[in-house]
């Protein structure tokens, strides 16, 4: 090989890497690369949770809303428990911590 084939094929050789790595930062880094897809993969995973969690959050108070409609032992419990009520009869005794 002469002189000038050499400086042709090394040309040739420099221009094909130059692509090549082009193409591996525009496909990794560049708008909708490698990079930006896996970014929106993951905030899609983590959108899919969090509406996987309102969902079972909104059927747990359905569930609840059913239960405070008609089930008189379910109000009372709710009345006694988060309201602090108590029959006429009854006494309401609260323990509180000492600090």
């Amino acid at each position: 090989m002469n002189l000038s084939a050499k400086k042709k094929r090394i040309a040739v050789i420099a221009v094909a890497a130059a692509a090549a790595i082009a193409l591996l930062v525009a496909l990794t880094v560049g708008n909708q690369g490698f990079l930006d897809m896996y970014r929106a993969y993951r905030q899609d995973k983590e959108l899919t949770q969090k509406i996987e969690g309102a969902r079972a959050e909104a059927d747990s108070l359905r569930a609840e809303i059913e239960r405070l409609k008609g089930d008189t032992a379910y109000i009372e419990k709710v009345a006694r428990e988060k309201l602090g009520m108590a029959r006429k009869d009854e006494k309401i005794i609260k323990f509180v911590e000492e600090k």
